[in-house]
């Protein structure tokens, strides 16, 4: 009797079941356990066991991809938008925190946005939007409308530093734990976040424009 032998399973992808989709979300995988500077093509392939032509088919380099990446954070992140209240330093501060705290908890979208630097028209239209409603938000509650401009984007300087900050000690720290990891009495330990100098200075910035609007002119 003929022995029948079993056919071999391809590890490769059903042709046309490649999706963008698919290829962000594992761009997403490569760039959380490493960074988005480490992130290629190859490596995207290789993850999705297909050939890296086929990739090339939905995106057409590297700078595209991370294109898509920046939309997909940007929809999927939860940054808060600009709440209006009737106190414009209260919504302000609430919208610095809520922003910070968003960029904290994701190292990747602080890659794509605040180091990359490179927005997608997406991403350029949103920030837009947000601040000028902000401003808007604080000349009606008052401020002149430089002053407003300024103050917005002195916040925004804030909460930029602070996160690229604990993003830099966050890989200087890996850097480290990766070199010290095969000497058994060494460690590294993780730099705290410094809120405290954050809100001391989200404060005085706060103050700072509001003396601005009661100061009489000499």
């Amino acid at each position: 009797m003929q022995t029948v032998k079993p056919q071999r399973q391809s590890g490769r992808r059903a042709r046309g079941s490649l999706t963008k989709d698919a290829i962000v979300e594992a761009a997403f995988a490569i760039a959380a356990d490493s960074s988005i500077e480490d992130l290629s093509i190859p490596l995207v392939a290789k993850s999705l066991n297909v050939g890296v032509t086929s990739i090339y088919w939905h995106v057409r380099n590297k700078s595209e991809l991370l294109d898509a990446m920046t939309n997909r954070a940007l929809r999927d992140s939860g940054l808060p938008a600009f709440a209006e209240s009737g106190d414009w330093r209260s919504s302000l501060a609430a919208h610095a925190r809520g922003v910070r705290q968003t960029f904290l908890r994701d190292p990747v979208l602080t890659d794509l946005i605040l180091i990359r630097g490179a927005l997608s028209p997406l991403a350029r239209r949103l920030g837009e939007q947000e601040t000028q409603k902000a401003i808007t938000s604080m000349i009606e509650g008052g401020l002149p409308e430089q002053t407003a401009r300024d103050t917005y984007s002195a916040v925004s300087e804030l909460v930029r530093g602070s996160v690229l900050l604990a993003r830099l000690a966050q890989k200087h720290n890996a850097a480290q734990q990766m070199q010290t990891a095969h000497e058994s009495d060494s460690s590294s330990v993780p730099i705290p976040l410094d809120d405290r100098a954050f809100e001391l200075l989200l404060t005085s910035l706060l103050a700072n424009a509001t003396l601005s609007t009661t100061t009489p002119a000499c």
